[in-house]
């Protein structure tokens, strides 16, 4: 049985987001990952505080709540990945997992400057968004990366011919069910 992974890139002209595209010119600067459907929820490395970049983790992100539901129009570009129901377990595990024990997990500001560098950066218990994504997608068997996460950004998923565009558009645009 085939289950969908999906991926969600944003840019949402937070400050943060305007100087990572300020810097490489991507058309996306965020990267989410997320198991149940457009609508439901996704996981990233992101302020954890509306207000205030740092401190910054393990989050859940709902396209209707938080910055989004403030940003309806927002860049974004949601893929879809198929995975066998084994990888698919796998994931929906190491992540939940990893959300249970979010507290020790940080963003890695040191690896998201190396990433523009191209130098690796990694550190234990420390994810920039992409970093984290593309980590749990190689980890779980999901998928090969041509680069290692450290050094893969949001917009280097645009270029994975296993992910499937699914929308293209403002946020507030996601379809329900793709």
């Amino acid at each position: 049985m085939e289950r969908t992974v999906y991926i969600l890139l944003t840019r949402s002209g937070t400050c943060f987001s305007r100087l990572i595209h300020l810097a490489t010119a991507d058309s996306y600067t965020h990267a989410s990952i997320g198991l149940d459907g457009p609508l439901g929820s996704f996981y990233s490395f992101a302020r954890k505080h509306k207000r205030f970049a740092l401190p910054a983790g393990l989050v859940e992100e709902r396209v209707r709540w938080g910055l989004f539901r403030r940003r309806p129009a927002t860049p974004c570009c949601l893929y879809e990945l198929k995975v066998s129901q084994e990888v698919y377990d796998q994931l929906r595990a190491r992540l939940e997992g990893m959300y249970a024990r979010r507290e020790q997990y940080h963003y890695n500001i040191l690896g998201a400057l190396g990433c523009y560098f191209h130098l690796p950066l990694p550190r234990r218990y420390h994810y920039f968004c992409s970093q984290f994504v593309a980590a749990l997608l190689e980890d779980c068997g999901a998928l090969a990366l041509p680069k290692g996460p450290d050094l893969t950004r949001p917009a280097d998923f645009c270029r994975l011919e296993a992910l499937r565009q699914v929308h293209r558009g403002p946020i507030g645009g996601l379809p329900a069910a793709a």
